[in-house]
């Protein structure tokens, strides 16, 4: 594996309960029968398992999903921890006036409700940058947030959602961020608004917040990715598996998904 900056010690990584893949394949005795073919099928550019390896997930964790959406990640994370760990998912506030907030907290909850051999240990939490922490996410040892970020810098709500991330943790806890990542001397502003930032933003208002940079890990670089350079108008949803470009699909479906930042963080 190819880490820049690590500082978990292997034996850390080797005391995990799970025995997590450096492939995309699920761990030996993970049970992926609830998941749709679909949703698999992204786990070859997700990299899920690894990715949490990375982000140093234990199955005795306590794990704040910040923004689960649909449950994609829910649906890896709620089997790893149903026995020793927790996981809260902390999502749109139940109380959100925006349409699509309170339809994708809805139907989270179905996807919950539906499946209680699965989901039944999931907490559900509000995440409001704009309000008070939601008790349920304190004490966490992990808080993850999967390509998200540009949407909180969108509603100029980044740097305090940071603060909350790390009034969730643990002194020493840790934060892993996925985000589709713009290169370096763009505006932020401007990328967000394709679904884009650069590497160097993300990194000072995670310091601002009280993180430590840890490490970085490259593999969901992908170097074909040049949305942001070639300004195109779809932004990152022009890509796989949105495709929502209005033409030249195919060009778009042969670059893959977007060049996304796997980056490592520490609490103060």
């Amino acid at each position: 594996m190819n880490y820049k900056n690590t500082l978990l010690p292997l034996s850390l990584i080797a005391a995990a309960v799970f025995s997590f893949s450096t492939v995309a394949s699920a761990p030996v005795g993970i049970d992926n029968s609830h998941r749709s073919e679909a949703n698999q099928a992204r786990d070859t550019f997700r990299k899920p398992y690894q990715t949490l390896e990375f982000f140093g997930v234990k199955a005795n964790s306590k794990v704040v999903e910040i923004m689960p959406g649909g449950g994609w990640y829910t649906e890896v994370l709620a089997p790893m921890l149903a026995a020793e760990g927790q996981l809260v998912a902390a999502h749109y506030p139940i109380t959100t006036s925006s349409k699509y907030r309170k339809r994708s907290r809805e139907n989270f909850e179905k996807k919950l409700s539906d499946n209680k051999k699965v989901y039944g240990g999931v907490v559900i939490a509000d995440f409001d940058p704009n309000a008070s922490i939601d008790e349920k996410t304190k004490n966490a040892d992990v808080v993850l947030t999967f390509r998200g970020l540009h949407g909180l810098q969108n509603g100029n709500q980044l740097a305090a959602a940071f603060s909350q991330f790390n009034q969730m943790l643990k002194q020493g806890g840790k934060l892993g961020v996925v985000q589709h990542q713009a290169p370096e001397g763009f505006d932020p502003v401007a990328t967000a608004k394709k679904g884009y930032l650069p590497k160097s933003h993300v990194i000072a208002v995670a310091k601002a917040a009280g993180f430590d940079f840890e490490a970085e890990a490259y593999f969901h670089n992908n170097a074909k990715d040049r949305i942001i350079i070639d300004n195109v108008e779809a932004g990152v949803w022009a890509l796989p598996p949105s495709l929502n470009a209005k033409e030249n699909k195919e060009q778009y479906q042969a670059i893959g998904e977007s060049n996304r930042m796997t980056l490592l963080f520490k609490k103060r």
